[in-house]
This record gives structure tokens, C-alpha cells and sequence, in this order.
């Protein structure tokens, strides 16, 4: 098995990307725990360096960057003003290239396809249909638009070391999955594999004239889709690499491993990882993910992964990254398990807490073994609470680990949107309303409720020896946690016994001895008393806690509850 070589952080907060004091604080953390690759996410962010000037009415052919902003200046003035800023935002960026390559690391961006300006629409009008939509298939976006888009960008920066790209998903402008809004004949003979070759085939001949890397990723939610993206895939150029999730889909660590990994022939392969979690609490509730981390490094190994991705934010919570949270040690585990997986937990924490300078430098030795073991045992209890939280029978439980705003999102969220029946068939039913299975889900939650409480009153108790600042660090993320966990108890009983009185019979009898509409009835005045509460709390006026325990969230979703309870069916049951 071959080791991690390419071992890249990757940046997903646009705010964080364009601030070059951010990018200087993760390059030291790299240089000092042996990362190579920066990857700048952000979808669109080529159009923030390119103009393109070809269709802006430039030649296609220039010999330098600035002889394409010059072929097209004055049609940039008077119809692209914004695109005038990209030569500033050029040097931005080559200048962070040329203090990242000093510290050993490359620069990657990472982007969507297919993604355009509108001005291109006028350079190729027949794109737009009658109907006001755009056809994703006319051959003008690999005949021309993508060839010459990054030929332009690597004139503009000639140093970046490639690009990592979703082509096909629905988060792009316009893809393969978005055919469905064109009534176009070839759009609606189009085969989907044809449409993935031509997409990357177009992109593959820049990338190959210039010397870049071509890593594309597998953003896919259906096993269907998948199947379809392996079948185009596999028979590319070699050199071309795959990025695939740890799991499919999305980063939901219930979920099985990526079963596309070790599947796509001889083709270089990376794994990516999100360490800061926007599925499992953001980091303002903590959860160490060590042991999950260890094992998907291991299964890539022995699937030919040869490369390591560490998602350290998330788009959706600006100016917030794992190096503001306790799941900082989570990015300090896959560094160290990339090298080392032998590495002790014990040792990953004390990199992270000496890293980070959380230590009281007046400890003893003994004292200093003593503080980390506490530190360790603490965190370690955070994913199992999590897991019971977040999740149910396996299936995300949350939206982008905020509370859902009905039930009814939840059963769309988590059993359609984000399927985990998809890929494990055996939780086909992990959603349904039976007496049994309400039962378990409730279990689970009293049980991660307990263990909460009594985890966050061991932090409380006393400062294990960490800095004060370290130490009322942690004290505010575990009272968050103890607020965020009791939270998700009472939405989940919500959730089960609303569906039941709805859909079955109000008057059964549930858990606890007492019948759904009675339970129903106690989870939304305890729902509104857990609000008054969250009202008093500081978290409420701190972000990005207050996004996450959101009052606002709680009244919407009580408020559907009382909804549910009105409408609630109660079934006579007539002796013969």
C-alpha cells in the first residue's frame, strides 16, 4: 500500500480565501505538520481571475494574460465592469501562490462546472432556448468554452498547480443534471456518460498543454448517477486523478465507505475528509473523530488512495474553521495518520494542545500526562453523543446541523435528500413510525442526553490543567453542547410523535406509558420552555452559536408541532 503524498487543506470559506493573513496562519500549520497542497474552494472562483476574453470578443489566442484583458478592455468597461477587478485579484492570488511555494506547498482551486458569466450568452445566443432556459449539451461548452476559459487561466497564473472540479452536479450553473429544464432534442437524447466525456475531455487539453493537474471529484447523489460517472470515467487519460468523498454523497460519517474508491481503474485517486463538520455540529459542538478518521484513511489505502483532503470550513458559516474550535484536532489526526498510522491518540493530542498553545506552561510532567489523558477521555465521549444527536438509525438528522424548521423537512432532508437508503438498503425503514422503531429513536436520544450532561458536568468541574483562555474555551463549547444536545431530544421526539398522531392513531399508546398525543402535547410545552431558557443563555448573541441554537428555529418548528397535534387522527377501535 502506498503512502499519502498529496496531503492538502482545503479552504471552503470564501471569506477566508481572500484574506491573506487566514492563508498565512494555515500555511505555518502546514509547514509544521508536513501538508503540501492548498485548495481554494469556491465555485466560480476561475471567473474571478478570467475574464474570458474570448467571449467578450477577443481573439481566442492571446500571448499573455494581460493581452487578453487588453483585446477587450473597453467591452469590459462597457458591458463586464466587475470583471475589471480580476486583474487585481490575479495578484492576490499569484502572490499567495508565490509565498505558498516558498513554504513548500502548492495551490489548487477547486470549482464547479459548468460555470459562466452572462455575457457569454450574448457571444452565443442560440445557448438560451425559448423558453428562457440554457441547454447544457450544445457542443459549444467542450468545443470552445471550456478549452479556451482555462487556457486563459494558466496565462493568468501560471504557477497554479491544477484544479479540482465537480462536473455534473446540481450545484454547477448548468450540468448534466440540470437537462431536465431544456426541451431541446439532443438534450433529450443526450446520453449522460457522453455528456461527462465531453466535459472533461474539453478541460483535459488545457490542462495538458500547461502541465496541470486535472483532479476530478465524484459529487454525486444517487448510486445510479454514480454508476454513470464511473462508466465515463474509467476510460479517460490516466493522469487525470479522482477526488472522492469518504462517503458517497456528502461527509455523513454513518455512512458506508465510498464504493467507487479502488473502482476506477489505474487513475490516481484522493480521499477527501471533512474535519470541521458541518454535519456533525460545525465544531461549536465538539466531536473528536479520531477512530473514524484512522479507519478511511486505512480503507483508502487499501483501496489506491494515494492522496488525503481535509475540509477545515464550510461555505455556509463565514469567517468559522476548525482553527476557532476543539475540532482542531481532528485536522492535527489526518495530518499525523497520513504519515503515521500508528500514531497514538495520545500523542495526537498533545500536538494539538501544544500546537495550539492550550497547555499551562507551569505544569509538571506528571501533571502534563495527567492533563492530556483528561483532555482525551473528554473528547473521546464527543462523537458517540453526537452520532445519537445528530443522526437517526444512521440517517442525518439536522439541516447542515441546524435544527430543522418542521418534521416534514426532516423526512425529506434526511430520507430523500440526503438517502442513506441509497447506499445501505438495509435502512430502508430506518425512518418509520412503528411503535418499535419510535422507541429506539427516543432511546437514542434520552441516552445521548444523559451522557451529555454528565460529560459537560465533567468539564465544568474543574480546569485539567489547560491556559484560562484555553479552559473557558472549552467550557463555553460543552455548554453549548449540553444546550445543542437537548435541543435535538426534544426536536426527534417531536418529530416521532407528530408523525404518528398525523399518520396513525393519536390515542395508541407509545413510550412512557402514555399515549402519542399525550406525549405530543408535554414535547411542545417542554419545547417552549427549552426556548425561554435558550432565550437567557449568551449563545443567542454569538456567532455562529446563535445560527445553530436559533429561537427563531425552535418557535417555527413548535409552532408546526401544534399544527400536527390539531390535526392529529384518532382511530376508533370497535369490539365485535
Amino acid at each position: 500500500m502506498k503512502d499519502y503524498t498529496f496531503r492538502a487543506m482545503e479552504i471552503h470559506d470564501f471569506t477566508q480565501i481572500w484574506n491573506l493573513d487566514e492563508i498565512r496562519r494555515r500555511l505555518d500549520f502546514m509547514v509544521k505538520n508536513n501538508m503540501n497542497a492548498m485548495v481554494f474552494h469556491e465555485p466560480g472562483i476561475e471567473d474571478k481571475i478570467v475574464f474570458p476574453a474570448k467571449f467578450l470578443g477577443g481573439s481566442g489566442n492571446p500571448e499573455s494574460y494581460y493581452d487578453a484583458f487588453l483585446e477587450v478592455d473597453h467591452q469590459i468597461l462597457n458591458h463586464a465592469l466587475r470583471e475589471n477587478l480580476n486583474l487585481n485579484r490575479r495578484d492576490y492570488i499569484n502572490h499567495v501562490i508565490r509565498e505558498a511555494k516558498e513554504a513548500g506547498v502548492d495551490i489548487y482551486f477547486e470549482n464547479k462546472e459548468l460555470w459562466f458569466s452572462d455575457f457569454v450568452l450574448k457571444y452565443k445566443k442560440e445557448l438560451m432556448q425559448a423558453d428562457g432556459t440554457i441547454c447544457p449539451s450544445n457542443p459549444f461548452w467542450y468545443e470552445e468554452f471550456l478549452p479556451y476559459k482555462y487556457k486563459e487561466l494558466f496565462l493568468a497564473l501560471p504557477d497554479l498547480a491544477g484544479i479540482i472540479c465537480s462536473i455534473g452536479t446540481g450545484e454547477a450553473r448548468l450540468a448534466i443534471s440540470n437537462t431536465f429544464a431544456c426541451g431541446c432534442e439532443r438534450c433529450k437524447n443526450l446520453d449522460p456518460v457522453e455528456w461527462y466525456k465531453n466535459m472533461i475531455m474539453a478541460m483535459y487539453k488545457p490542462f495538458k498543454d500547461a502541465g496541470k493537474k486535472l483532479i476530478i471529484r465524484d459529487f454525486i447523489y444517487t448510486k445510479a448517477e454514480q454508476e454513470r460517472f464511473q462508466k465515463a470515467f474509467i476510460d479517460m487519460p490516466e493522469e487525470i486523478i479522482l477526488s472522492l468523498k469518504n462517503t458517497p454523497h456528502d461527509f455523513y460519517p454513518t455512512f458506508p465507505d465510498n464504493p467507487l474508491m479502488g473502482h476506477v481503474g489505474s487513475h490516481p485517486q484522493i480521499t477527501e475528509y471533512d474535519v470541521n463538520g458541518q454535519f456533525f455540529g460545525w465544531g461549536v459542538q465538539p466531536s473528536a473523530m479520531l477512530s473514524d478518521i484512522k479507519r478511511r484513511l486505512r480503507y483508502g489505502k487499501e483501496h489506491q488512495v494515494t492522496g488525503f483532503l481535509a475540509r477545515t470550513d464550510w461555505e455556509g458559516v463565514q469567517d468559522w474553521t476548525c482553527f476557532d474550535n476543539l475540532n482542531m484536532v481532528n485536522l492535527y489526526a489526518i495530518a499525523a495518520y497520513a504519515e503515521n498510522e500508528n500514531t497514538s491518540e495520545e500523542e495526537i493530542y498533545l500536538r494539538w494542545l501544544q500546537g495550539e498553545h492550550m497547555l499551562d506552561e507551569r505544569l509538571s510532567p506528571g501533571q502534563l500526562k495527567t492533563c492530556v489523558q483528561t483532555v482525551k477521555e473528554i473528547m473521546d465521549e464527543t462523537w458517540p453523543i453526537v452520532e445519537k444527536t445528530n443522526f437517526v438509525n444512521g440517517c442525518l438528522f439536522s439541516n447542515d446541523s441546524c435544527m430543522h424548521l418542521t418534521p416534514e423537512q426532516f423526512t425529506f432532508i434526511g430520507g430523500t435528500h440526503h438517502s442513506l437508503s441509497e447506499w445501505d438498503p438495509e435502512k430502508k425503514d430506518a425512518l418509520e413510525m412503528s411503535v418499535e422503531n419510535i422507541a429506539r429513536i427516543i432511546e437514542d436520544k434520552e441516552e445521548a442526553h444523559v451522557k451529555c450532561e454528565k460529560l459537560v458536568d465533567r468539564v465544568v468541574a474543574g480546569n485539567m490543567g489547560l491556559t484560562e483562555d484555553a479552559y473557558e474555551k472549552m467550557k463555553e463549547h460543552f455548554e453549548f453542547m449540553r444546550w445543542y444536545v437537548r435541543g435535538f431530544r426534544l426536536t426527534a421526539r417531536g418529530y416521532c410523535f407528530g408523525r404518528y398522531v398525523t399518520e396513525k392513531n393519536a390515542a395508541d399508546m407509545l413510550v412512557e406509558g402514555k399515549t402519542a398525543n399525550v406525549l405530543l402535547e408535554e414535547t411542545i410545552h417542554e419545547m417552549e420552555k427549552y426556548r425561554e431558557g435558550l432565550l437567557q443563555t449568551t449563545f443567542i448573541k454569538k456567532y455562529p452559536f446563535d445560527a445553530q441554537l436559533n429561537p427563531e428555529r425552535v418557535a417555527f418548528y413548535t409552532n408546526s408541532l401544534k399544527r400536527m397535534l390539531a390535526q392529529g387522527k384518532k382511530v376508533e377501535i370497535v369490539e365485535d
